[in-house]
């Protein structure tokens, strides 16, 4: 061997050798499909602070400045609160908005690098829309950021809350963001608590949960008088560890209510557009029927008198008889109310209008229904044959007397077979007519879940 050999030799084995040390100190792991390098447990030198000028929107300053450890790492992340007029200087938002950001080191490329901003549309986990959880074109205040330990054995959350303004009362919004791996992640949000509070509880170490206490409005009618308080509780359940309502001591009942049209129901009836599959109603209620109220309810005191109101009053567990109107009889039908917690009750799928291109008025004659005073040209109804003057009076062999009934009887058909029944006036034979609704252009329906 020359000399020459035994250098290159050497430096061969020298490459190597640095080669296995420097795997040592990091290493390749995937997430989500993705190759990602992972961080050193430990670091050469000590880090700077970053600066935290460069990732702000030139909008807005920085509130506080906090230190996290979110990632398991060596390095704590900080996080940053902010406020400005928004991000569209055009538009300034009325009154100044905030935000949060995380910063996380990256050791390997020897940099902070943002890997969550609550202005970004982020879907969380069980909700089934993507919206930010801090709007910038709202009016955002009182924003606060801390640690939450749901689970002792995983690093901390971080449980974001804040307060709009923009809306009758304020609503508190509430983020919980996870950080695996540099990727940050929506662990859980929340937008319907007003004038809540929200508090941790539990020991630093975990594990802890969440306690809202909140007012309980009517659905259609918050800018008056809050029914009571209600109380919820957030955090951990299962081997996955999926942060959920834990309890929630609002009462489900599990129907889609909405309210009737001009004179279809008494005043402050509610309609069942729909029934939520699993919920306490399913078994005993149907769409089309009119809850009244609750049997035995006070009436309150110097404001209408609504059946939502006499729901809402009572709590999960209660075993209640509602007072419902179906087809035009009145009855009664006794029910136990679930809790708002109940899985099943978790981002329930909206009710769609239906539609199949008719205008319809109350039939003048003794034929009980409703006349068409239109076919829209090209219209599913058109499609099928429909003409005016006739008198629709069933849809899938249930009477259709009000415009209630034939909105309830469209209600999550697009893309089904509806069978209407139809009368001739001037002959008085009835006919089948087999419709496809489609997607009405004004979507879901003005109905809420209770």
């Amino acid at each position: 061997m020359t000399v020459d050999d035994a250098v290159v030799k050497l430096w061969v084995l020298a490459t190597i050798a640095g080669i296995v040390l420097s795997m040592t100190a990091c290493s390749v792991s995937t997430y989500e499909g993705l190759a990602t390098t992972a961080q050193p447990s430990v670091l050469s030198s000590p880090v700077s602070e970053p600066d935290y000028s460069s990732v702000l929107h030139p909008n807005y300053r920085v509130v506080t400045t906090s230190a996290l450890d979110l990632g398991g790492g060596p390095t704590p992340d900080r996080i940053v609160v902010s406020a400005g007029p928004g991000l569209d200087a055009g538009k300034p938002v009325d009154g100044g908005t905030q935000d949060v950001q995380i910063l996380s080191y990256d050791a390997i490329a020897e940099r902070w690098n943002v890997t969550f901003d609550a202005a970004n549309t982020m879907t969380a986990a069980g909700s089934l829309d993507a919206v930010p959880l801090l709007p910038q074109t709202n009016r955002l205040a009182s924003v606060t950021v801390k640690g939450f330990r749901a689970d002792q054995d995983k690093p901390a959350y971080l449980l974001i809350t804040g307060v709009d303004s923009t809306a009758n009362h304020p609503l508190t919004l509430t983020g919980i963001v996870s950080l695996s791996d540099g990727v940050a992640k929506m662990a859980y949000r929340s937008n319907q608590d007003m004038n809540a509070t929200v508090q941790v509880e539990g020991p630093d170490t975990g594990p802890q949960t969440l306690t809202v206490a909140s007012d309980y409005f009517p659905p259609w009618a918050p800018a008056c008088c809050p029914l009571r308080k209600y109380t919820r509780t957030i955090g951990a359940r299962g081997d996955a560890g999926l942060l959920i309502d834990l309890s929630d001591d609002r009462p489900w009942l599990g129907v889609w209510l909405g309210q009737p049209s001009e004179g279809d129901g008494p005043t402050g009836s509610g309609v069942v557009v729909s029934t939520i599959p699993g919920s306490p109603a399913s078994a005993v209620l149907q769409p089309g029927d009119l809850i009244l109220g609750v049997k035995g309810a006070a009436v309150p005191v110097g404001r209408p008198v609504y059946a939502f109101d006499e729901v809402g009053s009572h709590y999960p567990g209660d075993s209640v008889t509602l007072r419902i109107s179906r087809h035009g009889q009145d009855s009664t039908v006794g029910v136990t109310l679930g809790s708002m917690a109940d899985p099943h009750a978790a981002q329930p799928s909206a009710p769609i209008e239906g539609f199949v291109g008719i205008q319809v008025q109350p039939a003048a004659g003794s034929t009980p229904g409703l006349e068409v005073a239109d076919v829209s040209a090209g219209a599913p109804a058109a499609r099928a044959g429909m003409q005016e003057g006739q008198i629709v009076t069933a849809a899938d062999d249930v009477p259709v007397r009000t415009f209630t009934d034939l909105l309830v009887a469209l209600t999550n058909k697009a893309g089904h077979s509806l069978t209407l029944t139809v009368v001739d006036p001037s002959t008085h034979g009835s006919s089948s007519l087999t419709v496809s609704p489609q997607i009405a252009p004004s979507g879901r329906l003005a109905s809420h879940p209770i």
